[in-house]
C-alpha cells in the first residue's frame, strides 16, 4: 500500500509505492483498451508521470486511483490517435490479457471505440461498479450504463457464433 498525502505531499518513495501496488491493475486496464503490451506500459508510464507531474491539482488523497484511471484512459486514446491503429491486430497466443481472446473476440473489440472498449473491459472483465467506473472516465453512471448497454449489444452483433452459445 501506499502513503497518498505522502505522494501528494511531493515524496518519491510514495510514488514508488503507488506504483508497485497500483500499476497491474492500471496495466491490466491499459492493456484491455489497446490490446497491445507495449503500449499498455507506455500508458499506465504516462499516468504515473501525469499525476506526479500534476500532483498539486489531485486535492482528495483518496481521488489518485480515480485519476489514475483518467489518465490511464487518456493515454491510452492518445496512442490510439497517434499510431493511427483502433486495435492491432493479435494473434491469440499472443494476447497480452491473462485470458487469450479468439481471433473473432479480437476483431469485435477492435471495431468498438476506446470508451467501449474501456467500459466492456472494466465493467465485464474487472467488475468495477459503475459509480467507479464513471469517475474513472470522468462521465456521469448513467451514461456510462447506457455506453455499456449499446457496447454489449454490438458485440452481440459482431458476434453471431458466441450470440448462438449463450442461447
Amino acid at each position: 500500500m501506499f502513503d497518498a498525502q505522502a505522494l501528494l505531499a511531493g515524496d518519491e518513495n510514495a510514488l514508488a509505492d503507488a506504483v508497485d501496488t497500483l500499476s497491474p491493475e492500471l496495466y491490466r486496464y491499459a492493456v484491455g483498451i489497446v490490446l497491445s503490451r507495449m503500449d499498455a506500459e507506455d500508458a499506465v508510464q504516462t499516468a504515473f508521470v501525469a499525476l506526479w507531474r500534476h500532483r498539486a491539482a489531485v486535492k482528495d488523497p483518496a481521488g489518485i486511483r480515480a485519476y489514475l484511471y483518467r489518465c490511464t484512459y487518456r493515454a491510452c486514446v492518445d496512442l490510439l490517435r497517434k499510431n493511427r491503429l483502433f486495435v492491432p491486430p493479435v494473434r491469440q497466443e499472443e494476447s497480452p490479457l491473462s485470458v487469450p481472446l479468439s481471433e473473432e473476440m479480437t476483431a469485435a473489440l477492435s471495431r468498438l471505440s476506446p470508451v467501449e472498449r474501456a467500459i466492456v473491459y472494466e465493467r465485464a472483465v474487472m467488475e468495477t461498479p459503475y459509480e467507479e467506473l464513471a469517475d474513472h472516465l470522468g462521465l456521469r453512471a448513467d451514461n456510462v450504463r447506457k455506453k455499456y448497454e449499446r457496447a454489449k449489444k454490438k458485440l452481440a452483433r459482431l458476434l453471431p457464433d458466441m450470440r448462438m452459445e449463450e442461447s
